[in-house]
């Protein structure tokens, strides 16, 4: 009997698995495809679809009202993406050349990963943006802001060529930040209102920085 309930039970997760994989559709955008615009396909989706964006050129700044799978095919260069009330999902394989990735009040465990970011960046800030992953992101001139957020990680992207390439502000949380270069950079690692503490930095492992003119800072510096 015992067999018999595991075996029913086995059976029972994989067709839900099943059923869960199969609601979710792919909606395609590009110039050839039924939707022109990232936000047009964002709109018309449901929650867990996911958003195949052809390459090519969006000046739009893409309003993330849905949990998403939002990807890139080569890095289609695109303006940017927000987060919006309390929204989440995934931003991956694009080139972001304005706006950066913003979430105010937002983007609960999103993850942000394997995108070019050019003379902008990613800011998080509200305690309901927390969780976020950002990984193996290549961030020139720009900076990942935080403030007041809580649970953050960052692994694996390269910060170069920015005033400050990780700004910690307003003392909620020290992120887990490991394996992450920061080069080129006035200030590295820059945490605004702490007072020196190697102590705290527990959750920075394994990190590169080069030719900063400060590896890590403290202070009152605004960003």
């Amino acid at each position: 009997m015992k067999t018999n309930k595991v075996i029913l039970t086995s059976v029972m997760l994989i067709l839900l698995l099943l059923a869960s994989t199969a609601s979710a559709a792919t909606l395609n955008v590009g110039s050839k495809e039924k939707y022109k615009t990232i936000q047009s396909a964002v709109n018309a989706a449901i929650p867990g679809d996911i958003i195949q964006v052809a390459s090519g050129t969006y000046k739009e700044n893409v309003k993330i009202t849905k949990e998403l799978y939002i990807v890139g095919t080569k890095y289609p260069n695109v303006y940017g993406f927000y987060y919006d009330k309390g929204k989440s999902g995934t931003i991956n394989g694009f080139t972001i050349t304005k706006k950066g990735v913003t979430a105010n009040n937002a983007g609960a465990n999103a993850i942000i990963r394997n995108n070019y970011f050019n003379n902008c960046g990613i800011t998080l800030q509200g305690k309901s943006s927390y969780g976020v992953t950002v990984m193996n992101n290549q961030i020139k001139g720009g900076t990942v802001a935080l403030y007041n957020t809580y649970g953050q990680t960052l692994k694996g992207n390269t910060i170069s060529n920015s005033k400050y390439g990780l700004y910690v502000g307003d003392k909620k949380s020290i992120p887990t930040v490991t394996k992450n270069t920061f080069k080129n950079c006035n200030y590295g690692v820059y945490l605004y209102g702490w007072k020196q503490n190697p102590g705290k930095l527990i959750t920075f492992t394994d990190n590169s920085y080069i030719k900063n003119k400060v590896n890590i800072g403290w202070g009152m510096n605004k960003l």
